[in-house]
């Protein structure tokens, strides 16, 4: 028999239940009312210890009867202990809260895709980008299915509460930068002044290694000196609990990267942070230097360089050195190699460099009436400097040495392959061979006038 206890003006029932463990369940004011509830209790009590009813409907009951609020902390509390960073759990339940807030839901009952899809149309008429709706989408989602496979609800119901095409509404786009801007930035950023506890040296140590390995603002935040070994392969480990995989991962370091790191590890302890950023402003400290640099953060297509701009300035540059995609893939540590591919975002000047790397495909200059009056229709004219101008004399014909790599590495200066290396046979970068005689002085068309052909570079 359930007993009743008044606490202030509630009446609280305890009962005991199919296995044996008691629990004190919350009423209502009315007295007579938490008898009817905690008589239904005990009914139904001893209908699971009759094997008439499923247990489990009795827990999702119980947990029916809970506050949404207090299932948000449980789902955060799992969020931590599966190893997830303190921040990205407390985004993850900022998000869910917010749309709980949205759809009025007070239980989880109230969590229904209906409510939920207006909530997030809320959200987009308050301006928030479609990728922002995609987010707050995905974290109620985790947290619906948490509460499914944690016997909470019978079901995922938000299973079917559809996303949003980000491309269509691209607020963040981000760019790459030349290989002289980034040194550029980087000597701005040495010789700048401190801002909050980064010295100058160390943001441009710290700009070095995000570009060399593709590490995240918060993984380098992270990084102590233990997380370092600068021996004859220096390499740099990220704990798994700040990897945003939730995977360890251990990185090479670039050798002059180590060398200049050594001299500035040497004086920390060994728990204290490489790197003390301050939280949540990697993109007003890069500012600081790209002013400094003359390189504006958004550029007149509208495409920004923030700090997270640093890594895909990485996986930019391991493509344009020729390492391959699925090597790429392991350093930046994505799922896919499409998602590497959205990462690897070539400039303008490299693309040009591409284009001038192919074959002249231009046709003969003669009209079609002179090459009739001539004979000569339909055949390709035989005289040495025609030829010397329509193909290479050296290479397989493409305008390509297949002998040699399409990506040229110099010192330390990463290119793309739209830069052909100039060779004794006479190939002009666009893939033209060019005559001496062409080249010196040029030939005259059919005015008369002198025109000159394929100048050297």
């Amino acid at each position: 028999m359930a007993s009743l206890r008044k606490k202030g003006r509630v009446w609280y029932f305890r009962f005991t239940d199919a296995g044996g463990q008691k629990h004190e369940w919350k009423g209502c004011t009315d007295k007579r009312a938490t008898q009817e509830m905690a008589a239904a209790v005990e009914v139904e009590m001893g209908r699971v210890r009759s094997g008439l009813s499923d247990p489990r409907d009795e827990a999702r009951r119980r947990h029916e009867a809970r506050p949404l609020a207090e299932h948000l902390r449980d789902w955060h509390a799992t969020l931590t202990a599966k190893g997830n960073t303190p921040k990205h759990a407390a985004l993850y339940l900022d998000r869910a809260r917010r749309i709980g807030d949205l759809t009025g839901a007070k239980k989880l009952s109230d969590l229904t895709p209906a409510r939920v899809q207006s909530a997030l149309a809320a959200l987009r008429s308050e301006g928030r980008s479609l990728a922002t709706l995609n987010h707050h989408r995905g974290a109620i989602r985790s947290f619906s299915r948490w509460a499914w496979k944690d016997g909470r609800l019978r079901d995922d119901p938000l299973a079917g509460v559809s996303g949003f095409n980000a491309k269509e509404d691209r607020r963040h786009d981000r760019r790459t930068l030349p290989l002289e801007d980034v040194r550029r930035l980087i000597d701005a950023a040495y010789k700048g002044a401190a801002f909050r506890k980064m010295t100058g040296p160390a943001r441009a140590l710290c700009y070095r290694l995000a570009i060399g390995t593709g590490l995240r603002y918060s993984e380098l935040a992270s990084l102590t000196v233990a997380s370092f070994d600068l021996g004859p392969t220096p390499s740099v480990t990220v704990l798994a609990s700040y990897a945003k995989n939730g995977r360890a991962a251990t990185l090479p370091v670039p050798i002059d990267l180590a060398a200049d790191l050594a001299p500035h590890i040497a004086t920390l302890a060994l728990d204290a942070p490489v790197f003390p950023l301050p939280t949540d402003l990697g993109a007003a400290m890069l500012r600081v230097d790209l002013d400094a640099a003359g390189i504006p953060y958004r550029d007149e297509a509208g495409l920004v360089f923030d700090f997270h701009a640093l890594r895909c300035q990485c996986a930019t540059l391991l493509d344009g050195a020729g390492v391959s995609p699925r090597v790429v893939q392991r350093i930046m540590r994505h799922s896919t190699l499409e998602l590497s591919g959205r990462y690897t975002r070539p400039t303008l000047h490299d693309i040009e460099g591409a284009a001038a790397a192919l074959p002249s495909l231009a046709p003969t200059k003669e009209d079609p009436e002179t090459l009739a009056a001539t004979g000569t229709e339909g055949t390709i004219k035989t005289s040495p400097l025609i030829l010397s101008h329509y193909f290479p004399t050296g290479g397989p014909g493409n305008s390509r040495d297949m002998s040699r790599a399409d990506v040229s590495m110099k010192g330390d200066d990463l290119s793309l392959m739209g830069r052909n290396s100039q060779d004794s046979s006479g190939v002009s970068g666009n893939g033209r061979a060019v005559s001496g005689v062409v080249a010196s002085s040029g030939v005259r068309d059919r005015t008369g006038d002198l025109r000159v052909m394929n100048p050297p570079l």
